[in-house]
C-alpha cells in the first residue's frame, strides 16, 4: 500500500470513468476514419484507407493521453467554484493547453506514420490550421468536462460528495482512510481527523484522541483526497476538518483564526480566506461566527 493510500477504490473508479471516456473516444474516432475515407471518394480524391485512420488514430491517442491531465483539472478546478475568475481562467488556460498538446502530438504522429508508409505529411499553414484545429478542440475540451462533471455528479466516480468535490454536504463518506506511519498501516475515520499539517518532508495527522501520525506524503496530495471529505485549507501549511470546526473569526489584516472543537486555534492567511468561507458555505459577514 502506499502511504496515504485511501481504503476505498478511488484509483479504479477514476481509471474506469478515464476508460470509459477513451473508448468513447476511440469508437468516435474509428467512425470518421470510415467516413472520412467515403467522402474522399465521393468528390473524386480516394486515399489509402490507413490515411484516414493515421489521421484519425493519432487525434483519438493524443486525446486519450491527455485525460489524466485533463481530469486533474477539473478536479483541482471544482474547487474554485466561489472564485469565479479564477476558475474560468484555470479552463480558458486548460483549453488552449489542450489544443497545443493535441495539435503538436498528432501532427507529430502523422508525420512518423507517413514517413513509415513511405509518404510525406504536410500539417498545411500552420496558423490557418491550428486556428481550425482549434475550434474542433474546443468542442472536445468541454465535451470531455461535460462527461467528467456528469460521470462524477450522478454516477459511481463520485468519492466523497453528490458534487464531484464542489464543497456541497458529504453524503456518503468512506467508512475510513488507511495512513501508512512508518511501517505501520493504520484505519482512521475521517471524522476523527482534526487537523492535517505539513511537516517537512511529511504530513502529521492530528486526531481527536490527540493521537499524531506522521505520513510520508506532501500535504497537496493529501488535500485533493481529503477535500471532497469536507476538509478546508486554511493556510499553505493546514488543512481542517470543517465538520470539526468550532468558530472563525476574522482579522482586520485580512487573515482570520479558527477554533476547532478540541479548543486548538490555528491562523488562516488571507490568501486562502475566501475559498475557506465558500467551502464551509459563509459569507464574509458571517466570518465571525461558526458555521450553522
Amino acid at each position: 500500500m502506499t502511504d496515504g493510500a485511501a481504503v476505498r477504490g478511488a484509483g479504479p473508479s477514476r481509471r474506469a470513468l478515464l476508460v470509459m471516456v477513451a473508448a468513447g473516444i476511440a469508437a468516435a474516432c474509428l467512425v470518421n476514419a470510415f467516413s472520412t475515407s467515403q467522402d474522399l471518394e465521393r468528390v473524386g480524391r480516394p486515399a489509402a484507407l490507413w490515411q484516414p485512420f493515421l489521421w484519425e488514430a493519432s487525434s483519438a491517442a493524443v486525446i486519450v493521453a491527455l485525460l489524466p491531465a485533463a481530469h486533474a483539472l477539473f478536479r483541482r478546478s471544482a474547487r474554485w467554484h466561489g472564485r469565479p475568475v479564477l476558475w474560468a481562467a484555470s479552463h480558458l488556460a486548460g483549453m488552449l493547453a489542450f489544443s497545443v498538446l493535441h495539435v503538436g502530438g498528432m501532427v507529430l504522429l502523422r508525420q512518423v506514420g507517413s514517413a513509415l508508409a513511405g509518404e510525406t505529411y504536410v500539417f498545411g499553414p500552420p496558423v490557418a490550421g491550428f486556428v481550425y484545429e482549434l475550434r474542433k478542440d474546443v468542442l472536445t475540451y468541454v465535451l470531455v468536462m461535460a462527461v467528467f462533471w456528469i460521470a462524477e455528479r450522478l454516477g459511481p466516480w463520485n468519492e466523497a460528495t453528490g458534487a464531484a468535490g464542489l464543497g456541497e454536504p458529504v453524503a456518503a463518506p468512506p467508512p475510513a482512510l488507511w495512513l501508512r506511519d512508518a511501517t505501520v498501516n493504520l484505519k482512521v475515520a475521517p471524522a476523527d481527523i482534526v487537523w492535517v499539517a505539513s511537516a517537512a518532508n511529511y504530513v502529521e495527522f492530528a486526531l481527536a484522541s490527540g493521537a499524531r501520525h506522521l505520513i510520508r506524503t506532501t500535504l497537496q496530495a493529501e488535500e485533493e483526497r481529503l477535500s471532497p471529505l469536507g476538509f478546508v485549507r486554511i493556510h499553505r501549511t493546514r488543512l481542517v476538518n470543517g465538520a470539526r470546526l468550532k468558530r472563525l473569526a476574522s482579522r482586520p489584516t485580512g487573515d482570520f483564526e479558527v477554533e476547532m472543537d478540541t479548543g486548538e486555534r490555528f491562523s488562516g492567511s488571507r490568501r486562502h480566506r475566501a475559498e475557506a468561507l465558500a467551502r464551509l458555505g459563509l459569507r464574509g459577514d458571517q466570518a465571525g461566527c461558526g458555521p450553522s
